[in-house]
């Protein structure tokens, strides 16, 4: 809502005083205040008693009752008004002096036309007054003197026109549609107001607890509920929707209807454009895409009549004047945003929508209006304190609304006067989200919406405003409020000790809730639970992780920030000890495997699957199972321990294998010489010995290599044939290239 300030116009009776044979001069009162009577001396007038019997007031010495009754006409584009009043006079009568009223008051809007009374079937004289309220006058109609005891019965009709649209005035009558004030002044019981309208007419109303009742095309509205100590007063709106002219608009791909006076183009037009130009601009100072939740902008005269401007979520609509004001008009976009829906704190919803609007009509050009808040002004209060209005908006006091409206987006906008726009968009966007300055930006682990404390958290830690609680000390907090600081001062110290020691991680969830909501001696409770070595054993856990190379250990990471009662603070204090010690012993494990050693003992790690070991090691820990991780970790601890002598004895191996390789390929290299070396030497062989002159000696029978002897020639001293060598034994030892006897058999 935004502040309009409308003076309401109350009534109350016109009260006179006389002696016998003096006249009185009636006095108008308005207000709470009741003028009092003049008394004066002389004897007392005979007394009557009325036979009507009401409710007394006898503060006001009036007695009243009223029943009004309101009907739109289609035809004449009016609403006619009558209104039947019965007052009974309850001042008693002091000695010679007596009380009397001799005329009597109702409000009528400024623009009444026709203005009577009647009473006891006798036209009574009638005069319009002025009232506090410009809008509204007192039609006063006067009587003979009305003693106590007696009562009189006056019945008046008026007819209400309207004004023109946008003119000063805030009654609207004109084709489908409607607004007024319907009111009945009287006690508690003696109220009641009925409107009367064509059934295809919707109702509107600020206050009072209508009953709907249809019969033969009209609807009457009914109610006797007293909206505050002078009766019923309550702005309403009629309309016709198929009568209003409708626009409609696309807003984010969503159909939006506007609703306009019928003839009121300029008003549609200055909405349309508004939402074109106006709301990616309010997207972008907010941070966040149109939430949507609004239906229809409708242009109504009851944001005049009642001071106020309104989004409803319920009925997804925004009612605004017809007025052509843009600060409103976004100030109220802005509350589909920000509201007590997102929000807690009348103050923060309104002040924060208001800066953002205020700095949407200055990016679009606007010029924007900027009142003055005071401290000392009258209704100052502090600002947490400024409460929600009733739905009737019953005992609104206008100086609060006045200040508060003043007061809570000056506070706001001093509070974010450093920031540029990216930091101030942050903050918005941080705010509506519900963002925790104890939890990654994003992440949200606290249910609830976000208030002053969250605001100064954000403030402080996350925009890195100074100064910010002497700001929302002076404007926002009340005495009881200032004294939570210290105690936060305190504990803040002590978390951020805690975040300190546990290294990068979160602390546990359940202190980070606590400290979010302001719960600090709950936060420290459970930081009592988890104890220090919890914390210290966390920083091991990342130390050592971090010291071989490998992620932080998934499962205990876990464990340790989404601890959030005292059963997981119990366990955390048991387990992380230990998971501590495991993980220091992985990583031992993980860092000698992985150290560059000499080659003996990187091949023996390779063939005893030392990698296969620490991984093992890592996975098991990662997923929790700190038994197999320990026992992983001590298998590769052991290889470690024999990678060098099996590397040793591999490469042995593999030249004492090398070697008995060579030999042999020696061995057959040298055999197949020999075997090429005796083919050689056989008959056509082309290495045959040269033939001495003689005879040629006879073929020799072919045999096999092996069996094969060749034959010798004859020496020229003897013809005679000797008899052939024996056959070459094979070769049968690598490092000796003649086989033996090999000169014998020459």
């Amino acid at each position: 809502m935004a502040a309009r300030v409308v003076v309401r116009a109350l009534a109350v009776g016109v009260v006179g005083a006389m002696v016998a044979g003096g006249a009185a001069s009636p006095a108008a009162a308005a207000g709470e205040g009741v003028p009092q009577p003049r008394a004066l001396a002389g004897p007392p007038a005979a007394s009557s008693v009325g036979t009507v019997r009401l409710p007394a007031r006898v503060a006001d010495g009036l007695a009243e009752a009223s029943h009004s009754r309101y009907v739109y006409d289609t035809g004449s584009r009016t609403v006619r008004v009558t209104v039947s009043t019965t007052i009974r006079n309850v001042k008693p009568d002091q000695g010679l002096q007596y009380y009397f009223w001799d005329s009597y008051g109702i409000p009528v809007p400024t623009g009444a036309q026709d203005v009577r009374a009647t009473s006891g079937g006798q036209s009574l004289s009638v005069g319009l007054e002025p009232t506090e309220d410009d809008f509204t006058k007192w039609a006063m109609a006067s009587f003979s003197n009305l003693r106590y005891g007696q009562s009189r019965t006056i019945d008046w009709s008026y007819t209400i026109p309207g004004d023109p649209i946008r003119s000063e005035g805030y009654t609207r009558v004109g084709k489908g549609y409607a607004t007024f004030v319907a009111q009945a002044m009287g006690d508690a019981g003696s109220v009641s107001v009925e409107i009367v309208a064509p059934d295809a007419m919707d109702l509107t109303t600020m206050a009072g607890d209508f009953t709907e009742k249809t019969a033969d095309g009209t609807t009457t509205w009914s109610t006797s509920s007293m909206t505050d100590e002078y009766g019923i007063w309550s702005p309403v709106s009629l309309r016709d929707p198929d009568q209003a002219d409708t626009t409609q608009v696309d807003v984010s791909g969503e159909d939006l209807t506007l609703l306009s006076f019928p003839g009121d183009k300029k008003w549609a037009k200055f909405v349309a454009d508004r939402l074109h130009d106006g709301l990616p601009v309010v997207e972008k100072t907010i941070g966040q895409e149109w939430p949507g939740g609004l239906k229809e902008i409708r242009e109504d005269v009851s944001p005049e009549i009642v001071g106020y401007a309104w989004y409803d979520d319920q009925r997804e609509e925004i009612v605004i004047g017809e007025d052509l004001d843009e600060q409103l008009f976004y100030h109220e976009l802005t509350h589909t945003w920000v509201n007590g829906s997102t929000l807690e704190g009348r103050w923060l919803v309104e002040g924060l929508t208001e800066a953002v609007a205020r700095r949407v009509v200055e990016e679009t050009g606007g010029k924007v209006d900027r009142p003055r808040a005071s401290r000392d002004a009258d209704g100052a209060l502090a600002l947490s304190t400024w409460n929600d209005l009733t739905q009737d908006f019953a005992d609104v006091d206008h100086a609060v609304e006045d200040y508060a409206y003043a007061a809570a987006p000056a506070t706001i906008e001093t509070l974010v006067a450093d920031l540029d726009d990216d930091e101030f968009t942050d903050l918005v966007s941080a705010l509506l989200d519900g963002d925790s300055v104890y939890e990654q930006p994003g992440d949200k682990h606290v249910w609830g919406d976000s208030g002053w404390r969250q605001l100064l958290d954000l403030l402080e830690d996350r925009a890195g405003v100074d100064g910010a609680q002497k700001v929302l000390g002076k404007w926002v907090l009340t005495k009881k409020e200032k004294k939570e600081l210290p105690k936060r001062a305190e504990e803040r110290e002590q978390y951020f000790a805690l975040d300190e020691a546990d290294g990068e991680w979160n602390p546990p969830q359940g202190i980070r809730v606590r400290m979010t909501q302001w719960e600090f001696a709950r936060a420290a409770e459970a930081r009592e639970e988890i104890g220090a070595d919890t914390p210290a054993a966390a920083r091991r856990i990342q130390d050592a992780a971090a010291a071989a190379g490998f992620p932080d250990p998934a499962a205990a990471k876990e464990a340790y920030e989404t601890a959030a009662n005292g059963l997981d603070y119990t366990e955390l204090a048991e387990t992380m000890p230990h998971t501590a010690d495991v993980t220091e012993q992985v990583s031992e494990a993980v860092q000698r495997i992985g150290a560059k050693g000499d080659p003996f003992t990187e091949l023996g790690e390779i063939v005893l699957f030392a990698g296969r070991a620490t991984d093992d090691a890592v996975q098991d820990l990662d997923a929790g199972n700190l038994d197999a991780a320990a026992q992983d970790a001590e298998r590769a601890s052991q290889i470690a321990n024999l990678a060098l002598w099996v590397g040793i004895l591999l490469v042995l191996f593999v030249l004492g294998v090398a070697l008995v390789v060579v030999r042999l390929t020696i061995s057959g290299r040298r055999r197949r010489a020999a075997r090429a070396a005796l083919a050689a030497q056989a008959p056509g062989g082309s290495g045959a010995l040269p033939q001495r002159d003689g005879p040629t000696p006879q073929a020799a029978t072919e045999t096999p290599v092996e069996e094969a002897v060749p034959e010798r020639p004859l020496s020229s001293r003897s013809a005679a044939q000797l008899p052939p060598p024996l056959p070459l034994p094979p070769p049968t030892d690598p490092w000796h290239s003649e086989p033996e006897g090999g000169d014998e058999g020459r």
